[in-house]
């Protein structure tokens, strides 16, 4: 389970309709399956369809998350068309198994869909996230 408060949920919301119709993309970070903090992450391939992390703005979150004494609790991205379960390329390129993985699907642009997910070796397991 996680839980997010309601003004990061809202905040990542508005990045992913900011950067419709490319994918959006970034990271979610906290303790105790809290998030505390977003980070906006570009997405480098500028795709519709697929995205790719700004490596630098990667590490710097990193970096970040690890001198609060924070850990990575979410990789977020949009579906800009798509249905917010996770695409072919997502489930290939999942490689923090012990991350949550959340979809914002925008087929709906006035009513997202956000769902999270763990993804381990191909294997997809739904998550429950809570708005706080």
């Amino acid at each position: 389970m996680l839980f997010i408060k309601r003004p990061i949920f809202n905040a990542i919301i508005a990045h992913a309709k900011t950067d419709y119709p490319l994918e959006a993309c970034g990271l979610l970070a906290g303790t105790q399956n809290i998030a505390q903090a977003q980070y906006v992450v570009e997405n480098i391939r500028r795709s519709p369809f697929a995205y790719e992390m700004d490596p630098l703005q990667q590490v710097r979150a990193f970096i970040d998350i690890e001198q609060k004494g924070w850990e990575l609790l979410a990789i977020y991205h949009s579906h800009p068309k798509g249905p917010e379960f996770p695409s072919e390329t997502d489930i290939e390129q999942a490689y923090y198994p012990e991350t949550i993985y959340l979809i914002i699907s925008l087929a709906n642009y006035e009513m997202p869909v956000v769902r999270g997910y763990r993804i381990n070796a191909g294997q997809i397991t739904e998550v429950s996230i809570v708005v706080q």
